[in-house]
C-alpha cells in the first residue's frame, strides 16, 4: 500500500487582488480521508467547483481577515444555506475573520460550524494535521503546517520577514510562499515577503519544494523565481490555478 500523499491545488494565488482572469488567495488541500478548502480568496469558489463539490468538503481553514483571503466564504454561506442544503461545514480562523463574517452572514451556523484559532493551534481534520504559528503581518495571521502520514506542507500565509518559520518546524515537503514583491522593495518594511525573502525561508525550513504565490499583479513571475533561485537551492515552482503539487 502507497503511504497517504498530499495533494494541493491552486483555486487562486494573486497577492491583493485578482490578475486578470485570475483570482486570489485559495488552495484545496486533499488527502485520501480529506478535502480542505484554505483561504476562500475571491474568484476561488469557482475554481473550487472545478475539482470538488462544496457539499464534498470536509473543512475550510481561513489564515486571516483580509478579504482577499477569505470572502468567498459569505457567497459559500448562501450556496450552503438556500441550494445545497448539506450539513454545516467546519470552518477554522481568527476572531478577527468570524467577527467580520457574523456581519455578513446573520445566521452563520446554519452553514457552518465556526472554530477559532490562534497562535500555537492544533486541530485534526479527518487524516490531516494541522497546526499554526502567527506571523509578522498587520492583523492577526495564521501560516499552518498539514501533515498526512510522512507528508507535510506549510502555507507562510501573508507575512514580514521578522516570523520564524522554524516555530512550524523543518524539513518541509512543500512550502507555499508568499513572494510579493521584488527585494528593491525590502527597504519599504512593508509586511510582506520579496521574493529572495521566500527562497531564504525555504533554505532555513530544508524544504523539499518552493512554490512561489501571492505575487502581486504587474510583477513579473521570471524576476521572482530568479530572485528565489538566488537565495534557494531547491525546486521552485510558480503556483498558478489549476496547478497541482504533491507533498
Amino acid at each position: 500500500m502507497n503511504p497517504p500523499t498530499l495533494k494541493v491545488t491552486v483555486l487562486g494565488c494573486s497577492g491583493s487582488y485578482a490578475n486578470a482572469g485570475g483570482a486570489c488567495t485559495g488552495f484545496l488541500v486533499q488527502s485520501p480521508e480529506a478535502n480542505v478548502w484554505l483561504d476562500a480568496g475571491p474568484g476561488t469558489l469557482a475554481n473550487l467547483q472545478e475539482h470538488v463539490c462544496l457539499s464534498e468538503l470536509t473543512a475550510i481553514v481561513l489564515s486571516h481577515e483580509h478579504a482577499d483571503h477569505w470572502l468567498e466564504l459569505p457567497v459559500a454561506y448562501n450556496a450552503i444555506r438556500h441550494y445545497l442544503l448539506c450539513e454545516p461545514i467546519p470552518v477554522y480562523g481568527t476572531l478577527g475573520t468570524f467577527t467580520l463574517a457574523r456581519k455578513m452572514c446573520e445566521n452563520i451556523e446554519e452553514s457552518f460550524r465556526c472554530n477559532i484559532i490562534s497562535d500555537k493551534s492544533s486541530f485534526t481534520i479527518a487524516d490531516q494535521e494541522w497546526r499554526c504559528s502567527r506571523t509578522d503581518h498587520y492583523v492577526e495571521t495564521l501560516a499552518p503546517r498539514v501533515e498526512v502520514g510522512d507528508s507535510s506542507m506549510v502555507f507562510s500565509a501573508d507575512t514580514g520577514p521578522e516570523w520564524d518559520i522554524a516555530q512550524l518546524g523543518e524539513d518541509i515537503d512543500l512550502l507555499i510562499a508568499e513572494s510579493t514583491f521584488l527585494s528593491h522593495r525590502e527597504k519599504e518594511k512593508i509586511l510582506h515577503l520579496s521574493a529572495r525573502q521566500a527562497g531564504v525561508m525555504a533554505q532555513k525550513a530544508n524544504a523539499k519544494q518552493l512554490v512561489l504565490s501571492h505575487i502581486a499583479p504587474g510583477e513579473d513571475p521570471s524576476q521572482h523565481l530568479q530572485e528565489a533561485r538566488e537565495a534557494f537551492a531547491g525546486e521552485i515552482s510558480l503556483a498558478c490555478v489549476g496547478k497541482q503539487f504533491v507533498a
